[in-house]
């Protein structure tokens, strides 16, 4: 049975405990080796070595892993026989392994940090107990269950335990249920089973605060078996679901290694009939033709991939930095990209979690902004400013303006005061106090009497239905205010009523004033941007269903009651059922964090890709689990080092730029792809066309090194690297299932090899360019490099608009275009040696390039012809869909 549906003397005898005397020696002794330590037991952390060989088995690195090992191994048989191995290569892809892997195990950090920090939440200052009858102090890990607690106001919590008696007690829990307002607490309470965590008004919780009043509780759970033990055991896991980055990588990853493989296993048997038919197999011929078909295995794996991947994360990451957005996790820079559902904590990520007075009633004014600027016509408003100055003990301390001193809901007012240039504390020193009456549960209100300009002044403020009798009034009055009242309530809003008493006489009721956790300025704009770019928002908050729903609406989400349901709603469903009740819920009322953990692991079954937002410890499992964990700068310790991207202006519209920036770098990676498969597919019908046509390859396996290392290089970066966010937040998000080469850019790459492969072989067959026999094989070099060089230009664009629109934005792109361009000339007019080319004349290089610059032609051609055909469609698609609706047709 739970802690909390029993009664304190028979929970106490249960853990040979006394309500008055405590525990034991010899007791504590025995419930230390039954319940254990008030410690968070250390999990053993990953190995460096176990780590590395975890980023080695990334499926691109096994890729080039075999392709080092192979071209390894041919170059130190060439290099043996006759002197000329070439180790560039071996030495380019070595590179590209070493620099991926090691920002891997840089920039990905693990759970170990985030573990110390919650181990620590039990460590620290002495603990006043109740030991042997007599009190004590011990140090927060020497605490055992069954101890006797005592707590006073600004204490931290030790552990987990039941209230045996308190005295107007309330506890800040909103770190670990993520209820903005301090929960008040009855020992009394017996409860049922099913009572949520944040219900549980009998119970207090390791890493919450006391706000007001005071406490003895008897220590029920400790350690491991408390709820911040709960949610380290959480948050220390690994996460059950890959980046969708990497599953990508995977697929496109097993697509090249068919495809290579495929076209070199093709490439060796033509190869080899072609010796047959031309007798001329021997031993050092069909070891040529081998080795010629390993290098076109490495030509087909673009293992620039990964270098221009962690560049590309990398230069992001620095980007984001600038943008408020600190990236904790490198590929976390693109996995955002990819988000398509948004889980929220409402306190303190949607919400400023600080109580705010957003409004001043009384029957003259309705104030929004500037509240007390009407004190010279309003007396009323006069009495209501001196009665949050003196009916309160709350402070704003002037070196953390920000921070609440005393009563959440006083220090709210006295910063309504503050906005409105009034000061308090000298408002509090112009009349002499001669007797308070502190606020309680019981009675539900605060009295302060003062001594103003010789009359004395009654101040009474609290609930509206304990004010409201005190007054003397009209029925008319008294139903206005209660309808006002009630209004406010609905909406969420925590009301607070004033009355005052003039020199002893009756209670003149002045007004009441509306305080609320306020939604930071930032959240509509960003909720509607998100559902702009296809991106659902959900509130998984602690606070209560009415609560919940004020916000979802003020935020601009939907707040009808199917779209808000509770935690225990939730729990109760199949996974099934929660599948199909997920797709319309909006919020998550009285969520804990094994509530948003399950809901986060639910919404990846089903395919999406999941951030979630938070800042407080309760959030931590889920913002662990997440495909994006994002937390906010000013939340706790404990979620920052367990999230992916830390907030560092708690925007939460920041979290849009994050995402644009992400997509950016997806279509960067599709961009740099659809240049590379372009590269190496040419290549390989240019190869398999020449020896159907009994044709020798125009390419050796120098040149083809050579070719790969150049496309590899600085053409593929520049393509890494557009700047071009803005426009991706208008589109869908990118699913999991996606792959990274969607059918358009396949037949871009379809298109672009086969005209290239066409035009050479034309060269080849009919030499229309007019060359020399001692030039063919030059030209034959130059054009398909001329072709990729061009081909870059095609490739900046992946959808279907011009190439051309904002070219000149990637000036690197276009540098290094040029360089290429000129770099190629140059190598092949002063080192003719190391291609076996010879110098070609200006005449020639003209020709060549105007021939290979029509691959531009074309694919503008072909985009020009898809955005007209699909225009068309959608018109057609448009005018029947009007016809449908009944609307007029033109």
């Amino acid at each position: 049975m739970a802690v909390y549906g029993q009664k304190t003397e028979s929970l106490a005898k249960s853990l040979k405990s006394d309500l008055k005397l405590g525990l034991s020696d010899l007791a504590a002794e025995e419930n230390l080796k039954k319940y254990g330590k008030n410690v968070l037991t250390e999990r053993k952390p990953k190995s460096l070595v176990k780590r590395l060989i975890d980023a080695l088995l990334e499926p691109m690195m096994l890729i080039l892993a075999v392709a080092f090992i192979v071209t390894l191994g041919v170059n130190i048989g060439k290099a043996v026989k006759g002197g000329d191995g070439d180790f560039y290569e071996c030495f380019g892809i070595f590179i590209a392994i070493f620099i991926s892997t090691a920002l891997t195990l840089i920039m990905e950090s693990k759970s170990e940090k985030a573990f110390k920090l919650l181990k620590s939440l039990g460590d620290g200052k002495t603990v006043k107990v109740i030991r042997n009858g007599e009190t004590a102090f011990l140090a927060k890990t020497s605490l055992a269950v069954g101890d006797l607690v005592v707590l006073e106001a600004g204490d931290k919590v030790p552990a987990d335990g039941r209230i045996v008696k308190c005295d107007d007690l309330s506890i800040d829990e909103s770190t670990l249920t993520g209820e903005s307002k301090a929960v008040l607490k009855n020992a009394q309470a017996v409860l049922d089973e099913k009572t949520p965590l944040a219900e549980r008004v009998n119970m207090v919780y390791g890493g919450t605060y006391v706000e007001s009043g005071s406490c003895t509780y008897l220590i029920t759970a400790v350690g491991d078996m408390g709820e911040i033990g709960k949610i380290a055991d959480e948050v220390s896991s690994e996460k059950s679901i890959s980046a969708p980055l990497r599953e990508k990588l995977t697929r496109l990853g097993k697509m090249v290694s068919i495809f290579g493989g495929v076209s070199s296993a093709l490439v060796f048997v033509l190869s080899l009939v072609r010796l047959i038919l031309l007798n001329q197999v021997n031993f050092f011929s069909v070891q040529d033709i081998f080795i010629e078909s390993i290098v076109l295995i490495v030509a087909a794996v673009p293992e620039g991939l990964p270098t221009t991947v962690a560049i590309s994360l990398t230069l992001n990451v620095v980007r984001l930095a600038k943008s408020n957005a600190l990236i904790r996790k490198l590929v976390a820079t693109e996995t955002v990209g990819c988000v398509s559902v948004i889980c929220s904590d409402k306190t303190g990520t949607l919400t400023q979690n600080k109580m705010t007075l957003v409004k001043l009633w009384t029957k003259e004014f309705s104030l929004e902004s500037n509240f007390f600027n009407s004190l010279r016509r309003s007396k009323t408003l006069d009495f209501i400013a001196k009665n949050c100055a003196i009916n309160s003990t709350a402070e704003i301390d002037k070196a953390l303006p920000e921070k609440t001193v005393g009563s959440a809901t006083e220090w709210a007012l006295l910063k309504g005061l503050e906005r409105s240039s009034l000061d308090y504390a000298k408002m509090r020193k112009s009349g002499a106090i001669t007797a308070r009456t502190p606020f309680s549960s019981q009675i539900k209100y605060m009295e302060t009497v003062a001594v103003l300009n010789g009359d004395k002044v009654a101040f009474l403020k609290g609930a509206p239905e304990v004010v409201i009798q005190k007054c003397i009034m009209k029925e008319s009055e008294k139903t206005e205010f209660e309808r006002a009242v009630l209004k406010e309530q609905e909406t969420g809003g925590r009301v607070i009523a004033f009355a005052h008493s003039m020199n002893s006489g009756a209670y003149v009721l002045d007004g009441f004033a509306v305080i609320n956790d306020s939604l930071r300025d930032d959240v509509f704009f960003a909720v509607e941007k998100c559902k702009q770019a296809g991106i659902k928002v959900k509130i998984l908050t602690g606070d209560n269903p009415t609560t919940a729903r004020h916000v979802a609406e003020k935020a601009g989400l939907d707040g009808s009651n199917g779209a808000v349901v509770t935690a225990d709603y939730v729990e109760s469903l199949s996974k099934e059922k929660l599948k199909e009740v997920l797709k319309d819920v909006t919020v998550i009322a009285r969520s804990t964090p094994s509530t948003k953990l399950l809901v986060v692991t639910t919404l990846q079954e089903m395919g999406e890709v999941v951030a979630v937002t938070g800042d407080g410890v309760n959030d931590a499992p889920a913002i662990r689990h997440a495909d994006i964990g994002i937390s906010m700068g000013d939340g706790s310790e404990i979620t920052k080092q367990a999230s992916d991207i830390v907030l560092l202006d708690n925007s939460f519209s920041t979290i849009l730029t994050a995402i644009s920036f992400g997509r950016n770098v997806y279509s960067n990676f599709q961009r740099f792809i659809m240049f590379q498969l372009t590269v190496n597919l040419a290549s390989m019908c240019i190869i398999i066309a020449s020896l159907f046509m009994g044709l020798e390859s125009p390419f050796s396996s120098t040149c083809l090194l050579w070719l790969n290392i150049i496309m590899d290089g600085p053409l593929a970066l520049s393509l890494g690297l557009e700047m071009r966010k803005a426009e991706y937040l208008t589109q869908k998000p990118v699913k999991r299932s996606d792959n990274i080469l969607n059918y358009k850019i396949l037949v871009r790459i379809a298109l672009h090899s086969l005209y290239m492969c066409v035009i050479v072989c034309l060269q080849r067959l009919f030499n229309f360019l007019g060359a020399d026999v001692a030039e063919q094989n030059t030209v034959t070099i130059s054009m398909f490099v001329f072709f990729q060089v061009f081909n870059a230009v095609n490739c900046r664009e992946v959808t279907a608009k011009s190439a051309f629109k904002g070219i000149a934005n990637n000036k690197l792109l276009i540098c290094m275009i040029v360089l290429t361009y000129f770099l190629h000339i140059l190598i092949t007019t002063f080192a003719p040696s190391f291609f076996g080319t010879v110098p070609l004349d200006l005449a020639l290089w003209l020709k060549i390039t105007l021939v290979c610059f029509s691959t531009v032609a074309v694919s503008e051609c072909y985009k020009w012809g898809y955005r007209l055909i699909i225009g068309k469609k959608r018109r057609e698609n448009g005018k029947f869909y009007r016809q449908k609706t009944g609307e007029t047709v033109a």
